[in-house]
């Protein structure tokens, strides 16, 4: 008896991995590949047209998921370095997530995906030149404005 029920639970072991293997995923390796490339390019034009001034753009991560037969999840960062109006170099870091949304298309042969959602979650900028500040210093405009003062709160009589 032993033998039989450990023999049907290899069988089904075997067929369900037979099956996991064999099946055919609802978005393919190419249309991640593609979905990639493109947000990639867009990331880098759109920081083209938003930033001209900044330099040295890198896509540290980027990649897709499936939410489904129609939706894919792309989470992905970037650094780039930037310069103030006082031209010191910052080095800004972007990290956030966006939604796509498969299109039906005329064409049996090309996916037609579309943004649904974009998100940044979270943004970070280093300095790479410090400003120092000491103690007893006052900032130019501190001096002619002076700090607001604290009035005291009214005391009542206390209650019996």
């Amino acid at each position: 008896m032993k033998k039989i029920v450990s023999l049907i639970v290899f069988i089904a072991a075997l067929v369900w991995t037979w099956n996991v293997i064999h099946t055919s995923q609802a978005v393919g390796f190419e249309t991640h590949s593609g979905i990639q490339v493109k947000l990639a390019e867009l990331i880098e034009n759109t920081l083209a047209t938003k930033k001209p001034h900044a330099k040295d753009l890198s896509i540290t991560r980027l990649w897709t998921e499936s939410l489904g037969d129609n939706k894919v999840r792309a989470v992905f960062a970037y650094k780039f370095i930037d310069t103030t109006e006082g031209g010191e170099a910052l080095e800004q870091v972007i990290e956030g997530e966006a939604i796509l949304h498969r299109e039906p298309s005329e064409s049996a042969n090309v996916d037609k995906w579309t943004l649904q959602s974009v998100k940044t979650t979270n943004d970070i900028v280093v300095f790479t030149e410090g400003s120092t500040i000491t103690p007893g210093e006052e900032a130019p405009d501190s001096a002619q404005t002076p700090a607001p003062t604290a009035t005291p709160a009214p005391t009542g009589a206390p209650h019996k």
